[in-house]
């Protein structure tokens, strides 16, 4: 890769386009880029980098913008790189985002960076587009190149103080460079596996441990404080089969006891079984005694029972008829209240109008005459005796005492059907009239659009005239403007002359004012640099004390890393150990609740059991069947099967508390096992974290880590001090070319000053006035040349309105006069229709409010009038009805219709009454029978047996069976708890083996990949033992150079052993140590002085260009830059570093030295100066 031409355009500290020509400064194979420090030195090697891949080296990534600030706000920037890179000519031009004026408008935009890639097909020919997209114009350059952005920095632009930080470093830092370089990912991957792996296989085996232990701390609670348990041993298996021996010996024991009580039950069962039945047999032959006497006394009761029955077969032939003259009462009842609502709603009270609306007009007579009301129904009640007809049957009805209701009895229909018609022909006579109010509507809206025709005309009248006396005075002006405007245009030409001249006189006085500043500002710097050159020595010593002092401290961080971690463990295990002992606090009493719990279920088990042990003889009977055995006394015959004594407990009974009372003690167990669990987990805590409380660890933990903060800020100052010191350094070289440089820089600017002011003295001799005055002089006759055109035709249009308003004017009167006689006929219209249609309607709203009020009254009379006659013939119904029924009643021997409907029964009564009748005869016979029955005749003989004693010894033989009976269940529910427990065991110890047999391989590789392993002589990592032999090949290719440039003196080793500054166990592999040949001594890379550490660093960055040249197999590196400080090497050395240089130009290769030292300026012939100045930078060739 060969570079051939630079262009820069606001980019960096270049205000304007400058360019670079790489082959005229490559002709000689050596060139120098020089300048004052902060010229821009640095940036054109940025640009190169940024032109390739679209970013710049180091730091200067990370700034907001790469434009020029200097730049105007227009321009912006942009980089153009001809190159050659394995034979193909190419251009690549990039411009970065920045931030451009709006193009409408005031404010920025933002520009998006864009790129643009050309090749040159053959010399001479076309450039072709070969990319427009940013991404894939680095994806090309990294295809040519062989390397990445970071790569090539380092391979080509030798970067300013990069290699001696490298050659400083330990071997942490040195690893980070040599990873961005170097492609380490697979083997960094592998350790990543490995710790992984480790992890997972730890992970792994401490969770089947404690499997292991959860299940030897269940065995230990299943066994509980009744089984004694042996020591424990090595193999947790062996442990396991004595429990069961012992848990085995237990249940023999338990199963014999309770053979022995359940004999001694069965007989105490039996015994209190016959008392019982005795004492049944005669409570049953008394109460059969006590229930026949209550019979005998219920003889009337029968007798009334068996008359009521009578009573109502007859009341059933006459209730048929009740209820059909009830029925048609109700019907009559019913329409005559829709009668009397009905002429309600047709003739309702409260004055001649219905809701406030007027009185109806009587048909035949004018409009507008005082019309008579026709009958309302507010006036109807004092004409009620014409319509009134008759009184009505029945006798007073609460809804004709209504003083609003009409009463039902005396409505006549047929003055209701004269009101009818009445209304009917009214509905009539204003539909005629209806069609008249549609016309009134519309006669007012012709009006009211005539009213705005007139408004409209006068307004437009009123501006005509206004205008036609305005015109006369604005064509005057016209003219005399159009006057002004032609003289204004013949004095262009002197005006302009004179303008150019204040012009020029402005921008010459401007320079002069800014050369002055200039030379102000460079006396300063003068002033500044010797003061610098002089306090600099003295600065640059107490920087190195410093360095010094930081260095010493940074080696103490080990040593107090160590202790942080300690004292970290302590305190998280102080916490967890006050965490145990309060979760241990609430286990304990978890643990006792399920004790309790446990002895609870188990009382309410034993309750349960005597339940159905004192019911069983129920139970047993509950299952006989006639005819078949019983399965106690083998009898086929079962004349007195036992009851149940209210509600016996039954087998599913005792099962339930059977399955509760074994949940509840396997809570008991679980408990118990996690109170063992958290003592022991409280017992490794306690050890760990001591006699310290939490405060004490904290505050332990707090020191060291604040002392180690202070240690870790002094460390991660060493690099800060060194780059100080090596500022100092630089500053003070820098301070000395500076003074040199600004008294030449002073005598040329005084001399252009003098020139410009020599030239503004011979403009203002020639000039009336200022500037202002000329610009604005020359602005006014160019706006009155300007307007001379449209003056014209103001003019002209002003004569023509003036005719066209005339014209206007005489066609808006005729119009006007118009307009005001077809308003005042519609306005006579209006009057007399109005006049009709408020004769019409009488107080209604409109016509058609009344033409509905009219329809809805004659609709309602005609309702009111059917409703009526319906009344009537319900009445006649309901009197026929009632006239049979009382017929009926006396037939059946009843006195009236209302004693007949008192003696109706429901189907429910006499069914319960006839119930009645036959469980009286019923119980007798029942009764009688178990009088005569002779068992409990020969019962009721007997003595009562002592039942309370029979009870009491059953229940001492019972409670005594069922303690052994949960013994035995429980010495079995152990054992078998055990066993299971014992196979859970030996599957957990099956799994467990084989991983913590992992778990030990996979620790061993892990360690032994990342270097902390004892098996590791060298401490070393798996990826750094990879990149330990890259830089072995790196240093062998330094040590040419630097043999050479230190006079045999100096040889770099690859050093296995980790590096002072390595905190890590795994930092070996990475060292760099310096062999003295005059003292025969290795040294640390940190002793060699300014100029010894530049030859060593420089020799250093040559040697890892070629490796990672090769390495990378990219294109071969045509040009190459040192970005390196050579002011701190001596005349001789300076010699030996330049041929060294020089000798890379071997194959054609071009080297470019970036520096500011002025011995460089006679040594290197060809140049490329970059001057510095307030406005920003430029660029000359030389």
């Amino acid at each position: 890769m060969r570079l051939h031409r630079l262009r820069l355009v606001a980019f960096g500290s270049f205000p304007g386009a400058e360019e670079v020509d790489f082959d005229a400064l490559g002709e000689a194979g050596l060139f120098l880029i020089h300048g004052p420090t902060g010229a821009g030195k640095t940036t054109v090697l940025d640009a190169v980098c940024y032109a390739l891949y679209g970013r710049v080296p180091g730091q200067r990534e990370s700034a907001r913008s790469l434009r020029c600030d200097h730049a105007p706000p227009d321009r912006g920037p942009s980089v153009t790189l001809e190159l050659t890179i394995r034979g193909r000519r190419l251009r690549i031009t990039r411009s970065p985002a920045w931030m451009r004026p709006k193009l409408r408008g005031s404010g920025l935009v933002e520009e998006k960076a864009k790129a643009r890639i050309e090749e040159l097909t053959e010399p001479g020919g076309q450039w072709i587009v070969r990319s427009t997209r940013s991404d894939e114009a680095g994806d090309f350059v990294n295809a040519l190149t062989g390397m990445t952005a970071a790569q090539f920095c380092q391979v080509a632009m030798l970067p300013q103080g990069e290699f001696a930080k490298f050659l400083r470093a330990g071997g942490e830092e040195r690893r980070e460079l040599l990873e961005r370089l170097f492609s380490v990912r697979v083997f960094g991957d592998m350790e990543r596996w490995l710790a992984d792996h480790r992890t997972r296989a730890w992970r792994e085996a401490q969770e089947l441990g404690q499997r292991v232990e959860s299940v030897l701390d269940r065995m230990r609670g299943a066994a509980g404080d009744g089984l004694p348990l042996p020591e424990d041993a090595d193999d947790p298996a062996v442990w396991a089969g004595e429990v069961l021996d012992l848990a085995r010996g237990a249940l023999a024991d338990a199963v014999a006891a309770r053979a022995a009580s359940q004999e001694a039950l069965l007989s105490a069962r039996a015994r209190l079984e016959e008392g019982r039945a005795l004492a049944d047999r005669q409570r049953r032959h008394a109460a059969a005694l006590a229930r026949r006497q209550e019979l005998d006394a219920a003889a009337d009761e029968r007798s009334d029972l068996e008359a009521m029955l009578d009573e109502a077969a007859r009341a059933d032939r006459v209730a048929p008829l009740i209820r059909q003259a009830a029925q048609r009462a109700e019907a009559a009842a019913k329409a005559r209240r829709v009668a009397a609502d009905a002429v309600l709603r047709a003739l309702p009270g409260g004055g001649p109008g219905r809701n406030g609306e007027p009185g109806v007009k009587r048909p035949g007579e004018r409009a507008g005459a005082e019309w008579p009301e026709v009958t309302r129904p507010g006036d109807m009640w004092p004409e009620a005796e014409s319509v009134v007809a008759r009184p009505g049957p029945q006798g007073p009805d609460p809804e004709r005492m209504d003083p609003e209701r009409p009463d039902p009895e005396r409505i006549d229909p047929e003055r209701l059907a004269v009101l009818e018609r009445e209304r009917r022909d009214e509905v009539a006579r204003v539909r005629q009239i209806l069609p008249e109010e549609a016309r009134l509507r519309q006669v007012r809206s012709e009006r009211a659009d005539a009213e705005r025709g007139l408004a409209e005309l006068t307004e437009e009248e009123a501006e005509l005239t206004r205008r036609l006396a305005a015109l006369p005075a604005e064509r005057l002006d016209a003219e005399e403007r159009l006057a002004r405007a032609r003289t204004a245009a013949a004095s262009l030409p002197g005006l302009t002359a004179a303008r150019d001249a204040a012009l020029r006189l402005r921008e010459v006085t401007g320079q002069a004012a800014r050369l002055d500043a200039e030379l102000a500002r460079l006396a300063e710097d003068e002033v500044r640099a010797l003061a610098a050159q002089a306090e600099l020595p003295e600065s640059l010593a107490g920087a190195e004390e410093r360095l010094r002092g930081l260095r010493d401290m940074a080696a103490r961080v080990p040593a107090l890393e160590a202790a942080a971690h300690m004292a970290g463990e302590r305190l998280e295990a102080a916490r967890l150990r006050d965490a145990l002992t309060a979760d241990l606090e609430r286990a304990e009493h978890d643990r006792r609740a399920a004790v309790d719990l446990a002895q609870e279920r188990r009382d309410r088990l034993q309750e349960v059991r005597q339940a159905r042990i004192d019911g069983m003889a129920a139970e047993l009977a509950a299952a006989l069947v006639a005819g078949a055995p019983c399965a106690v006394c083998g009898a086929t015959e079962h004349p007195r099967p036992a009851a149940p004594a209210g509600r016996a407990a039954t087998a599913d009974d005792e099962q339930a508390a059977q399955e509760a009372f074994e949940a509840a003690q396997r809570a008991r167990e679980e408990a118990e096992t996690s109170v063992a669990a958290l003592s022991s987990r409280l017992g490794d805590a306690a050890a760990r974290a001591g006699d310290l409380s939490q405060e004490d660890a904290s505050a332990t933990l707090a020191d060291a880590r604040e002392e180690l903060a202070r240690l870790r800020a002094a460390e991660t100052a060493v690099a800060a001090a060194e780059a100080e010191a090596g500022r100092l350094a630089a500053e003070l070289e820098s301070a000395r070319e500076r003074a040199a440089e600004l008294t030449g820089l002073l005598t040329e600017i005084r001399t252009r000053r003098d020139a410009l002011i020599a030239e503004g003295e011979r403009l203002a001799a020639g000039l009336q006035g200022d500037l202002a005055t000329a610009e604005a002089d020359l602005e006014r006759a160019r706006s009155l040349a300007a307007a001379e055109e449209e003056l014209t035709a103001r003019a002209a249009r002003l004569a023509a309105e003036l005719e066209e308003l005339g014209a206007r004017a005489a066609r808006t009167g005729a119009a006007f006069a118009e307009a005001r006689a077809h308003r005042d006929r519609l306005e006579a219209d209006e009057r007399r229709l109005a006049e009709v249609i408020d004769g019409s309607r009488g107080e209604d709203l409109s016509l058609a409010a009344r033409l509905d009020r009219l329809s809805e009254e004659a609709d309602l009379l005609r309702e009111a009038a059917e409703a009526a006659a319906e009344a009537a013939a319900a009445d006649r119904e309901s009197e026929t009805a009632l006239v049979e029924t009382a017929r009926a009643a006396t037939g059946e021997g009843f006195a009236s219709v209302e004693h007949a409907a008192a003696a109706v029964r429901t189907p429910e009564e006499r069914e319960a009454m006839s119930e009645r009748l036959g469980h009286l005869d019923a119980e007798r016979a029942t009764v009688e029978g178990l009088l005569a029955d002779p068992e409990l005749v020969a019962a009721a003989a007997e003595p009562a047996a002592d039942l309370p004693e029979l009870e009491a010894g059953h229940e001492r033989t019972e409670r005594d069976h069922t303690a052994r009976t949960s013994a035995r269940d429980r010495a079995k529910g152990r054992l078998d708890q055990l066993t299971g427990l014992a196979g859970e065991l030996d599957a957990a110890l099956r799994a467990y083996r084989p991983a913590e047999e992992r778990h030990r391989l996979a620790r061993r590789l892990a360690e032994l990949a990342t270097g902390t392993s004892g098996d590791n002589r060298w401490h070393m990592r798996l990826s750094a033992y990879v990149l330990g032999e890259r830089l072995r090949q790196v240093v062998d290719a330094a040590n040419e150079r630097l043999d050479r440039m230190s006079s045999g003196r100096y040889l770099l080793r690859h050093d296995l052993n980790r590096s002072a500054g390595d905190r890590g166990r795994s930092g070996g592999g990475l060292g760099l140590r310096v062999l003295d040949a005059w003292t025969g001594v290795e040294r640390d890379p940190a002793t060699l002085s300014g100029g010894e550490s530049f030859i060593t660093s420089l020799a250093l960055a040559l040697g890892l260009a070629d490796v990672v040249t090769a390495e990378a197999g990219g294109a071969e590196i045509g040009s190459l830059f040192v970005d390196e400080g050579f002011g701190t090497l001596d005349d001789e050395t300076l010699d030996d570093v330049l041929d060294i240089l020089d000798g890379l130009r071997e194959g054609g290769r071009a080297v470019g030295v970036v520096s500011h030292v002025a011995e460089l300026r006679v040594r290197i012939p060809a140049q490329l100066r970059v001057v510095k100045g307030r406005s920003g930078s430029t660029l000359s060739h030389r």
